[in-house]
């Protein structure tokens, strides 16, 4: 994305960099579903991480230059999900990872919904505040599962929202 692009997305949130620390109340939810975050491959600082998890890559350590492995949250840099969408699905369809969550945009329109359109989201019914934002965020956001138990990441992320499942009207 440009950086007028990003500037388009940040304007009205009091946040000028592409950083969506994701929201405390979320993270928790996180840790109840896993017990164990095992990589967070966005995170934001490795000396005061936003989502503790046994692993990390950063900014500066890409992950998109390396394998997954094990219970993955990812909340990516928007302004790049055109990658970081399709590659968290290539590390989960490769077997490398054990099952993931990822809180993203929700964004249907694009080609790189698509690449994760086979498997169950949540619409998140109100606009999230993420890190040190002065606003809501400009755009809903959807909660995506890739893993094999529906029903516990229902039960524990279904507060946010409708699950939608391939197939459903």
């Amino acid at each position: 994305m440009t950086s007028t692009s990003l500037k388009v997305l940040t304007a009205t949130i009091g946040n000028r960099k592409d950083t969506w620390n994701t929201p405390a109340y979320f993270v928790e939810d996180v840790l109840n579903f896993f017990g164990t975050v095992d990589l967070d491959p966005c995170c934001n600082d490795i000396d005061e991480p936003n989502v503790p998890a046994r692993n990390y890559f950063t900014e500066e350590t890409d992950g998109l230059a390396h394998n997954w492995h094990g219970k993955v949250f990812m909340n990516h840099p928007y302004s790049d999900s055109k990658n970081w969408i399709p590659y968290a699905v290539l590390q989960y369809e490769s077997g490398n990872t054990e099952e993931m969550v990822l809180l993203i945009k929700l964004d249907v329109s694009t080609k790189w919904w698509q690449a994760l359109a086979k498997y169950p989201w949540i619409a998140v019914n109100k606009r999230i505040r993420f890190g040190e934002g002065i606003h809501n965020a400009p755009f809903q956001s959807a909660i995506v599962y890739l893993g094999k138990d529906l029903d516990r990441f229902n039960q524990v992320f279904g507060k946010y929202g409708f699950l939608y499942k391939r197939g459903d009207i």
